[in-house]
């Protein structure tokens, strides 16, 4: 598991989101900025 912090100019929203695809999940407490959590097994 990994958390990485991201910006994304384009995400106006604030929320949790879950990716299946690429087992992530993206939290913006705020609109822009926020963290996703990588759920892969690899991902140390």
């Amino acid at each position: 598991m990994r958390i990485k912090p991201i910006f994304a100019w384009y995400d106006l929203w604030i929320g949790v989101f879950y990716d299946r695809l690429k087992r992530r999940v993206y939290v913006f407490p705020v609109p822009m900025f926020g963290f996703y959590v990588d759920l892969t097994k690899g991902s140390a």
